[in-house]
């Protein structure tokens, strides 16, 4: 087990881990913070995803204008659940846990055939990442950005419309304080989609899972190792061009 830096060796550390660091030099352990759910911005979440939304309707209207013709495209927002749970479990002297926490997602599809298709997403979270070691426990303050694409597979059944997408991207991870990070993820969603009397309005439920290694925020004592899945149960509504 390596020992926790004095506050005079910790300060490359973010603040809240320095102060973690401190206590546990005086021979204490503080908590920092100690939310069930992150602390979410709910006008920053509605406004980037509308941001988001109004970037991705302009580019869909002109590729379908000028550059490329759109099949069947959609594009929907979704609301969603944010669970992370670990896949592997190997032993560093820290354990490492996510808070859950709410988020949402923004997807355009693109269907060149009619029972398969493409997907690009967008989606935003924040929470809390706990690491907990012998001598200490911090909680840092996390902004979670998914930038994702997928193969999709989508017969266009009249009621129900299910579907199956396998892909992957990237998640950059944005503390309150310290360095940002970037991880590769696998991206694996199921659902349906719900039509409805209005031929370019419907709703989607899905369930969607990124597979990533968790972050240190490029802190070697912070490390865990650890492998996670993020499973994201999602609704929203959809409008087809």
């Amino acid at each position: 087990m390596e020992s926790i830096p004095a506050p005079e060796a910790a300060s490359h550390l973010p603040h809240d881990i320095r102060r973690i660091a401190a206590c546990s030099a005086a021979g204490a352990t503080k908590l920092v913070t100690n939310p069930v759910f992150g602390d979410l911005d709910l006008m920053k979440l509605f406004n980037r995803c509308c941001m988001s939304l109004c970037a991705l309707a302009f580019a869909a209207s002109a590729a379908h204008g000028q550059i490329y013709k759109l099949h069947n495209a959609d594009i929907a927002f979704n609301a969603t659940g944010q669970f992370t749970t670990p896949l592997t479990s190997t032993y560093t002297g820290v354990t490492q846990r996510t808070t859950d926490s709410f988020g949402g997602v923004i997807s355009l599809r693109e269907h060149p055939v009619s029972w398969a298709g493409i997907e690009f997403n967008y989606g935003f979270t924040d929470f809390h990442e706990r690491f907990d070691a012998a001598k200490y426990y911090a909680t840092v303050k996390t902004n979670m950005h998914e930038a994702t694409a997928a193969y999709l597979i989508q017969p266009h059944f009249r009621k129900l419309q299910p579907f199956l997408a396998i892909g992957g991207g990237g998640i950059d991870f944005a503390p309150a304080q310290g360095q940002t990070q970037w991880r590769g993820t696998g991206l694996v969603e199921a659902g349906l989609d719900i039509p409805t009397s209005n031929p370019h309005f419907g709703f989607r439920v899905q369930g969607r899972s990124l597979i990533y290694r968790a972050p240190n925020f490029r802190q070697v004592n912070l490390g865990s190792k650890t492998w996670v899945a993020t499973d994201e149960p999602s609704v929203g509504a959809w409008i087809r061009f």
